[in-house]
């Protein structure tokens, strides 16, 4: 049963379901996320420093409680390849260290239209590197994590990373991940009027500019296509209303016929990379779906 108060939550997204977004609306719409996402407030306890790593923008995350901090999450924000930044997804990224007791990396990595695939990716496996080499963190210390593009993103830094032939993290932790950018699932034609939050018209679009060239179906594109052997642990939570259920529910049924320990959390009745709003200002601690979808995740961690 969902709760009245993420009724009322679905209820507010659903009006701006319809506007269909223009790639000239980027630099605008950018700049809406980042202010939509600076309203709520960080976690107590947890610092945060903005930094470099090499030429890529990225903020640190420092959770100061008194326990030995052992993991770290490299964090990959959501935004369809085309929005979002550290400064989007703060108060998120601060709450999943605090919650779960890390630190973290949150990069700004390249989007499209300007910087299409491979450029976000290619960010990613720096800062990987970057953590492997330059900061003496072992893989099995690290926590690879995004929502919808960049929980796509996450599960496409393991293909490159098994591609290089270096370690594997310890596990990847998944919102509603973009797995799929053929856009051919049936949840893609099922989905679109109960999903509260995306308008197909806008995933398309966003789809496009990240290809560029390339085709949907390369696996560092889309990593439904990949071969998953080999693959650490995999948490993936998802909202049965949205449009991308198919991109988790296929991919989990594809680990799991190749051996993946894969834990697939699914929501009914919410929607999309839910948790990502669990910070906004009063109605984020109203939510019950929220809370508990938090300790699924420090649940999966804890087992580690």
């Amino acid at each position: 049963m969902v709760s009245i108060f993420a009724k009322m939550l679905m209820k507010m997204l659903e009006k701006n379901k319809d506007h269909v977004f223009v790639l000239e609306e980027t630099d605008e719409t950018r700049k809406v996320f980042d202010e939509m996402g600076s309203k709520a407030k960080p976690a107590k306890g947890v610092k945060h420093e903005e930094i470099y790593i090499g030429s890529i923008a990225a903020e640190k995350y420092s959770n100061n409680s008194k326990e030995t901090i052992s993991r770290v999450i490299l964090y990959l924000h959501g935004g369809g390849y085309l929005f979002g930044s550290y400064v989007s997804h703060r108060a998120l990224v601060s709450k999943l260290c605090k919650k779960l007791n890390c630190d973290a990396y949150s990069i700004n990595y390249r989007l499209a239209p300007e910087s299409p695939y491979p450029a976000g990716l290619d960010d990613a496996l720096f800062v990987y590197q970057w953590l492997l080499e330059e900061k003496s963190i072992l893989p099995e210390n690290i926590i690879l994590m995004g929502d919808s593009a960049g929980g796509g993103l996450a599960l496409a830094l393991l293909v490159r990373i098994g591609k290089q032939n270096l370690p594997q993290p310890k596990a990847v932790i998944t919102l509603s991940p973009w797995t799929d950018l053929t856009l051919t699932s049936e949840s893609f034609k099922t989905k679109r009027e109960e999903d509260p939050f995306f308008n197909y018209k806008n995933i398309e679009t966003g789809a496009l500019a990240y290809l560029g060239s390339e085709s949907p179906e390369n696996p560092e594109i889309s990593p439904l296509f990949a071969d998953f052997k080999g693959w650490p642990s995999i948490f993936i939570q998802v909202g049965s209303r949205e449009l991308c259920l198919d991109d988790s529910l296929n991919i989990a049924e594809k680990m799991k016929e190749q051996g993946v320990d894969v834990t697939l959390d699914v929501w009914e009745g919410m929607f999309h990379a839910f948790l990502f709003l669990s910070t906004i200002p009063i109605i984020g601690k109203l939510i019950p779906e929220f809370k508990q979808a938090m300790k699924n995740i420090q649940t999966f961690v804890d087992s580690l």
